[in-house]
Formats: structure tokens, C-alpha cells, sequence
């Protein structure tokens, strides 16, 4: 596993990468043992009475078979089977980092970074942010507006993490209408819905630092002994 950084890191842990079942199989049969004609030997081999009779003997049967080495019996390269087993050591680690982490902000992470995102991440990260944003402490219309806001804040997010452009007032009125049937005048956004726009962007933020702190310890830790 390349460590480039703790949202490269937080995704790779969550699954191993390899190939499909159908290209294993092919390159499983592409490299099995080959019969030579050459290598064939026939030989007898005595197979054990397995009936009751007392009569019954053991019988010799001729059968045909090769001489084999050891390594043609690898089912993968020894580097690869290398490979596989540091990527799996380094997912445990950063599997055991994320687990540090409080069950929302662990949501969170897995909503932003994981290669197979839920509902269940939607949620949490939901209900962290408007927590976290202490949106029960705005007026009664700005903690309407907050609510329905959350999820298209996050999804914006996710965006700009992923070198995507953050989305605009007439992208988030798009969303709004599409999610929510809310009609949102981008015309009114710096007026309406601005200041909570920031406020939740603020709020991801600072939660996104949070849930990457323990993996960026493990990179550092990692750094340091394959520099030393």
C-alpha cells in the first residue's frame, strides 16, 4: 500500500485490490503444472483391500504420473504473495486507527473515503454535522434552511476532496430541488443561504481533520522506520 496520505489511506484500507475472479482463474490456468510426455511415468501403486470379504487382497494398478518440483506447486509468484501480505499487515493498522475514533466521526470517514459508502454512513455523517454545528442554536428559519442544507454540504465536500470543483448556488439549488423538491433562488443565496452554507462547510472541516488525526500518526510512524 502506498502511503500518499490518510484519505488515500482510509479508502485502500477498506478493501484489498486485486483482480477479478475470471482473470485469477485464467492466469491461475495459464501458469498450472503442464504434463510432458517426457516427465510421464507409469508405475504400479497397490491400493489397500477395502471390502469386508477375509479373501479380499490388496491389488497393484498401473497409473501414470510426472515428477514435480516444489516451486511448481506456488499458485502465485513469491513477490506477489509478499506484496499481499504487507498490504493486508497495513490495512490492520489503519483498520485499528479508525477504530480509535469516536462511532460517528468513524461514519463520517467511511461516508467521505469509503470505495463502497452506505446509507447508514449518509446518516451518521448527517446527524454528526448538524450536532456539530450546534444547529439548534440558529433562529428557527436558519435552522430549517441548515437541515435541508447538510447533506448537499457533505456531497460538496466529498467533491473538492476528490479534486472536484465545490458546488455553487445554482448547483445546490439543482440538488435541492432534485432531493427535497425546495425551490432555492441562487439569486437569494448570499442573502438566505450563505452564512449556514459557511457554517456547515466550517463544521466538515474540522470533523474531516479529526477522523484523518489517527491515520496520519500511523503514516508518520511508518515513514519514519523506512527511513531510518
Amino acid at each position: 500500500m502506498k502511503l500518499i496520505g490518510a484519505r488515500q489511506a482510509w479508502t485502500d484500507s477498506q478493501h484489498e485490490s486485486g483482480a477479478s475472479i475470471s482473470a485469477v482463474a485464467i492466469e491461475t490456468a495459464k501458469s498450472g503444472i503442464k504434463k510432458s510426455k517426457a516427465r510421464i511415468q507409469r508405475r504400479d501403486s497397490l491400493f489397500p483391500a477395502m471390502g469386508p470379504e477375509e479373501n479380499e487382497k490388496a491389488g497393484r494398478f498401473p497409473v501414470s504420473g510426472q515428477r514435480i518440483s516444489i516451486s511448481e506447486t506456488r499458485r502465485t509468484p513469491a513477490g506477489r504473495s509478499t506484496a499481499r501480505a504487507a498490504h493486508l499487515t497495513m490495512m490492520g493498522k489503519f483498520q485499528r486507527a479508525i477504530a480509535t475514533l469516536p462511532f460517528q466521526v468513524q461514519q463520517f470517514g467511511h461516508y467521505m473515503y469509503s470505495p463502497i459508502p452506505n446509507m447508514r454512513y449518509v446518516m451518521n455523517a448527517v446527524l454528526l454535522i448538524a450536532t456539530r454545528a450546534e444547529l439548534s442554536e440558529l433562529t428557527p428559519l436558519r435552522r430549517a434552511r441548515a437541515q435541508y442544507l447538510v447533506t448537499a454540504a457533505l456531497q460538496s465536500f466529498k467533491c473538492e476532496v476528490t479534486g472536484a470543483p465545490e458546488w455553487g448556488p445554482a448547483r445546490v439549488a439543482e440538488e435541492m430541488k432534485a432531493f427535497y423538491g425546495l425551490t432555492v433562488d441562487p439569486n437569494n443565496w448570499n442573502r438566505d443561504w450563505k452564512p449556514t452554507w459557511d457554517l456547515l462547510k466550517a463544521t466538515i472541516k474540522e470533523v474531516d481533520i479529526e477522523a484523518q488525526s489517527p491515520l496520519w500518526q500511523v503514516i508518520h510512524v511508518e515513514t519514519e522506520e523506512g527511513a531510518a
